[in-house]
């Protein structure tokens, strides 16, 4: 950083080093010189109305040293910087409190670590738990079709700031795209953004992408299915009124392309789907009624209940006298329902297959983990009807897309539960499992479909 001034009508330079982040909260730019430190009171960026780059309109406070400065207490400034992107360069003038002006010059020092690595990718793959990046991990090297996945992952956690792992994903043993996966060091939007934020800025993806688990709307989902994002939006985003809570929801959409291909994507050739068994269907419809649901109208009834199983499985469990039919709709009995609840208890392995469908729809973030069971009637009152899932990154993930111009991005996650007062972890490891796979097909056929191959 250059600071050029007046004094005594002599111009006169002096050398700085400033430091700029930006993030989800905000710009801070401190400043380093041998006389003075300074730091952000307020920035604010804009985009050049007459066309040019960005404007950053900066207040700042000085701290005079005991050396080099001719100030003798702290002095406020302000600056209105414009960033030329030809040049790499961010300049403009200066004003003090202290009837003092001149002009900034600022110009971009080579990030150490990013010019150390000469990773650049095709895809940025996020996780948040170590459930979802370990079954990431498995889901794209080649164990699942000969020839193809990545066959070895070069370790980039020397980065501290910003840990990865890499590799080349091959299809038909010719390199396919170039891959980076990380992991977040907690749960949701802060940690996830910045990890995003940071990899973003060092390797350039072509696509954002992300997999791991979340809860399903009970009304639209079994345990096990697959939510890919046809948007995603913070739900605890607006203001609490006298009336309670009013939303004000910024969505992010993923492109029109990708959603199309999503709309494609279907479960049957994955390895975690399998087809029921009786006991599968026999303990679906009764959670189902445990839950209070309506089994007959549930969207997963066909896929646990072949043509004709339905009556067959029915009439057995009103036989056991485990269900009864009362005014045209199935309950369970006492002895159903102790069946139900020694199942929950007892049955405490993940499944290893399932009949899992994949479903576009919209994906709402938040802060908290919900278990609450009436969230779903709450997002619904608040303006998006069709929420197909709830977690507390995806949102987060497509603003940082959003924010660096990254075209394509998507949120590919697996039902582990209902967000209600039953959630547990049995089926966090399935979940998991299946909607890397599914994110692992997905990419591989936008990028045979970019290179003129079939698409798969």
């Amino acid at each position: 950083m250059e600071i050029n001034f007046n004094r005594n009508g002599k111009p006169e330079k002096r050398d700085a080093t400033a430091f700029i982040r930006q993030g989800f909260d905000g710009i801070n730019m401190a400043v380093r010189s041998e006389g003075s430190d300074s730091h952000t009171i307020m920035a604010q960026a804009r985009r050049d109305e007459t066309g040019g780059g960005a404007v950053l309109h900066y207040m700042y406070e000085v701290e005079p040293k005991s050396i080099g400065s001719d100030a003798s207490e702290p002095y406020k400034g302000a600056a209105v910087l414009h960033f030329y992107p030809e040049n790499e360069e961010l300049s403009g003038n200066y004003w003090t409190s202290l009837l003092g002006k001149g002009h900034f010059k600022l110009s971009r020092k080579i990030d150490v670590a990013r010019a150390s690595s000469p990773d650049t990718v095709d895809v940025l793959l996020m996780t948040a738990i170590k459930e979802e990046f370990e079954a990431a991990k498995q889901a794209f090297s080649p164990t699942h079709s000969a020839g193809e996945g990545v066959p070895s992952w070069q370790d980039r956690t020397e980065y501290t700031n910003a840990p990865y792992w890499i590799g080349t994903f091959f299809h038909n043993a010719k390199p396919l795209f170039r891959i980076a996966l990380a992991q977040s060091t907690r749960m949701g939007a802060i940690r996830t953004g910045q990890l995003a934020t940071a990899l973003v800025e060092r390797l350039s993806p072509k696509c954002l992408v992300m997999c791991g688990v979340c809860a399903g709307n009970p009304k639209e989902f079994a345990l096990g299915d697959i939510v890919v994002s046809e948007l995603a939006y913070q739900h605890d985003e607006g203001k609490v009124e006298e009336k309670g809570f009013v939303g004000d929801h910024r969505q992010i959409p993923i492109s029109d392309t990708w959603y199309q291909a999503a709309a494609r994507l279907s479960a049957e050739d994955l390895p975690s789907y399998g087809r029921p068994t009786e006991r599968d269907s026999r303990y679906w419809l009764l959670e189902r009624l445990h839950a209070g649901d309506d089994p007959v109208s549930h969207p997963a009834r066909t896929r646990y209940f072949d043509p004709g199983a339905w009556r067959v499985i029915v009439e057995k469990l009103e036989t056991e006298q485990i269900v009864q039919l009362e005014a045209g709709r199935l309950s369970l009995t006492p002895a159903g329902v102790s069946e139900v609840e020694r199942s929950l208890l007892l049955d405490v392995d993940p499944p290893e297959k399932l009949p899992f469908a994949i479903k576009v729809g919209p994906i709402a973030s938040g802060n908290v983990v919900v278990k609450d069971g009436l969230t779903w009637d709450n997002l619904k009152s608040m303006g998006v009807r069709t929420v197909a899932g709830l977690e507390m990154e995806a949102a987060a993930l497509g603003q940082v897309a959003r924010s660096f111009g990254v075209a394509d991005w998507i949120v590919i996650k697996g039902v582990m539960d209902y967000a209600d007062p039953n959630k547990n972890d049995r089926y966090k490891p399935f979940a998991a499992r299946a909607s890397a796979e599914a994110l692992r097909k997905f990419l591989v056929g936008r990028f045979l479909s970019d290179t003129g191959d079939k698409e798969v």
